[in-house]
């Protein structure tokens, strides 16, 4: 009796869909470090501003560092991708990543005395080494995902692979956040062992997915003809410009919500997990229409809206006061979801633009251009800040003024965005019109205004299609 054998096409639908399914496991494993690599998110900040008590300018550099890495990644990751796949450095930066958290946690338990003596150094010693395994891998990830994933279901899985992501990252910080009702150093170097545990199966899960990706390349690559091929793809550029001025906006501003939340709101880090929590759950929700939205619209539209929705529900930070702390909720729920549709329409724009025969160096020049915007902001951001609260200017005030500047910056990212085309796009107002339960939401807002001005005719004698 034969046996029948699956013909090619029928294992590779199998290796696909089992590949599909691990990286879903290695990314719903990852968030807790994922979450720690982030720049300000609420764990680092309450180990800066609680424990250590560091100034806003050296937090603003430190929280820089991540995105410096990012720069210097461009020099290293060619010469890695020269020698090991996209899946190998991939795979042994999660190790060295991974290393570099455990080792912070061990310092932050074993030695609190040299942490508290040099609060800045060890600090950034540490988030510096997280920061660069973390740019190098960033790079391989992407390349290594737009090698296997089918183009045509890249919107719809990222989404619901970000959704199950966000959901382990909601978890993590409200068991984070409940964990640092005592900021001390042991406390905060357990949640960082934590973190790490998981990600050791997180790169198990990893490890385990049969897709392979591109093959070393035959042969030194030309990196000199890739830089000739990347030289002309204007719209590459443009969206690289685009990332830039948006990581600016996000992270000169993002950078010291949970400072503004821990110290001038004088919320403990229990209390601020919680309104980052709902961000996150709504940003998980919000995934799969985003993603639908991008199929059928486009990402650049899907930007269009999104930008100037998330300089809209930012505008509370501009009033924010101790007794009004209960908005937070509503203002980071509806960023969460904002935030979502922004991330997943700018990785499959830059899918979409990126030279075929000049993946590694465009992927590693579009890093390196966002973390040039990223670095300096928060740089600038902490001086303005020192320089501010050392006038003897009630806090809450500078920080309200702080951001207020907020939502004219995030529109001057979209001057830049206008540049960029998108092949095979819909215009920016067919996505308004499939937000159109949005004008019943504005109104029961009280933004009844915005909805008339988004939903009203565009020109003489031209009906309003919504």
């Amino acid at each position: 009796m034969t046996t029948a054998v699956p013909s090619p096409a029928r294992q590779a639908d199998s290796v696909l869909r089992r590949s599909l399914r691990g990286s879903v496991y290695e990314g719903l494993l990852a968030m807790p470090l994922v979450y720690l690599n982030l720049p300000a998110n609420l764990v680092v900040a309450t180990l800066l501003a609680e424990a250590l008590r560091v100034p806003p300018d050296v937090y603003g550099f430190l929280v820089s560092l991540p995105f410096w890495c990012n720069l210097l990644q461009v020099f290293i990751a060619p010469a890695l991708f020269r020698r090991w796949t996209a899946r190998q450095v991939f795979l042994v930066t999660i190790g060295l990543n991974t290393g570099a958290w455990a080792g912070f946690a061990a310092v932050l338990a074993g030695a609190p005395a040299l942490v508290l003596a040099r609060p800045g150094v060890v600090a950034g010693a540490f988030v510096f080494a997280a920061g660069l395994t973390t740019g190098v891998m960033s790079v391989a990830w992407t390349a290594y995902m737009q090698s296997w994933v089918p183009p045509g279901i890249r919107a719809v899985y990222f989404s619901r692979r970000n959704r199950v992501a966000q959901l382990s990252n909601l978890a993590f910080l409200l068991l984070a956040g409940f964990a640092l009702r005592w900021p001390t150093l042991p406390v905060i170097a357990g949640v960082m062992a934590f973190a790490c545990g998981a990600r050791v199966f997180s790169a198990v899960a990893a490890l385990r997915t049969p897709a392979a990706g591109d093959p070393l390349p035959q042969g030194r690559p030309d990196w000199r003809e890739q830089w000739r091929g990347l030289r002309g793809a204007r719209e590459f550029w443009h969206m690289v410009l685009f990332g830039a001025a948006w990581g600016a906006v996000l992270n000169g501003f993002s950078a010291f919500q949970p400072v503004f939340m821990l110290s001038a709101l004088t919320q403990t880090a229990q209390e601020a997990s919680l309104p980052l929590a709902l961000s996150l759950l709504f940003g998980a929700l919000a995934l799969p229409a985003w993603g639908r939205l991008i199929d059928r619209f486009g990402a650049r539209p899907v930007l269009f809206v999104g930008v100037p929705l998330w300089a809209l529900v930012n505008v509370p930070w501009a009033f924010l006061t101790p007794d009004m702390r209960g908005l937070l909720f509503a203002a980071w729920a509806f960023t969460g979801a904002i935030n979502a549709g922004i991330v997943l329409a700018q990785l499959n724009l830059l899918m979409k633009l990126m030279p075929a025969g000049a993946k590694g160096v465009a992927v590693g020049v579009n890093l390196a251009a966002a973390a040039l915007g990223t670095a300096l902001a928060p740089i600038a951001a902490g001086l303005v800040l020192t320089w501010a609260l050392a006038q003897g200017w009630p806090a809450i005030a500078v920080y309200h003024v702080f951001f207020m500047t907020l939502p004219p910056c995030a529109a001057l990212t979209l001057l830049v965005l206008r540049r960029v085309r998108e092949p095979e796009a819909a215009p920016v107002e067919h996505v308004v019109g499939a937000l159109r339960n949005f004008r019943t939401l504005a109104g029961a807002l009280g933004l009844g205004f915005l909805a008339q001005t988004l939903f009203t005719p565009r020109g003489k004698d031209r009906k309003s299609e919504y």
